[in-house]
């Protein structure tokens, strides 16, 4: 029928978080962003979270790995993951890798350095980004074991009903692995920024999708890495699908008081709303 909406994609996102010099006003909380290729379909050119659509292999080799799923539970919540998260934490970590090259993970059971860290980039991330080899080859020959229990679920947004391209939005928060540094992949991504999250929404000038802004606005509440994990402990996560309402002059989006967002000048995000580009 002309009128059903169009099924949402399911996909994760992560915000890749560190301590880093102090701000004056916004503390040592710092976010990993990366900017689109202005060429690029959906938010190019705008600074987004890595992450990307979940490829179905992500969901099956990660049920299929016995030895993270016993540890459902993420260590620095103490909280249950919801199932909703299930199946997309391995696309959430596979993405991160491809855009940033950074590696949430351990070999045998060890801390991956920056060496490490180039080594592995230069030999695979080329060829993973490309489907070339697949997560689960990539992982075998690299003895990679991606750490689940720090992929922490953080928000849950589906895109408007009314929207012609909608997402199925699994947000996950993660502590930056020490040591290893990040670059763009050169062809989705042109940059790679560690940025304090209040100060890209006060300089945003219209560069932020809208659950960009609001997640940023949510994680800003913290002024540490500390703080952040903190905050996650104590809040549930509250399915966010905006509502596109019609005002006088122009539509908005309204989304549950529950969900434990502060209210955003929505002027201030990516083009507005665009029922034309979501």
């Amino acid at each position: 029928m002309a009128n059903e909406p169009v099924t949402a994609i399911d996909s994760a996102s992560v915000l890749i978080i560190r301590d880093g010099a102090a701000h004056a006003r916004h503390g040592t909380l710092q976010i990993l962003m990366v900017k689109r290729h202005k060429n690029v379909r959906f938010a190019g050119g705008a600074y987004v979270f890595p992450g990307g659509k979940l490829d179905p292999a992500d969901r099956a080799l990660e049920k299929a790995d016995n030895s993270n799923m016993k540890d459902a539970g993420p260590k620095n919540t103490g909280q249950d993951i919801k199932p909703e998260f299930l199946g997309l934490r391995y696309a959430a970590l596979r993405e991160v890798f491809e855009e940033t090259g950074l590696i949430i993970g351990t070999i045998d059971k060890q801390a991956i350095g920056e060496d490490q860290r180039k080594a592995i980039d230069a030999g695979y991330r080329a060829s993973v980004l490309k489907g070339v080899i697949s997560l689960k080859d990539f992982l075998q020959k690299t003895q990679i074991t991606l750490d689940m229990s720090d992929c922490l679920p953080f928000a849950h947004w589906i895109t408007p009903k009314a929207y012609p391209m909608r997402f199925d939005t699994r947000f996950f928060l993660c502590v930056a692995p020490e040591g290893q540094v990040p670059s763009p992949d050169g062809r989705e991504i042109t940059e790679v920024e560690w940025m304090y999250p209040m100060t890209l929404v006060e300089e945003s000038d219209g560069v932020l999708m809208f659950p960009t802004m609001m997640n940023l606005k949510k994680l800003g509440q913290a002024k540490s890495v500390t703080e952040a994990l903190k905050l996650l402990r104590e809040r549930e996560i509250i399915t966010v699908m905006p509502e596109v309402i019609t005002g006088d002059k122009i539509r908005f989006r309204k989304i549950p008081e529950t969900a434990g967002y502060d209210d955003v000048d929505q002027s201030r995000t990516r083009a507005a709303i665009d029922l034309e580009k979501g």
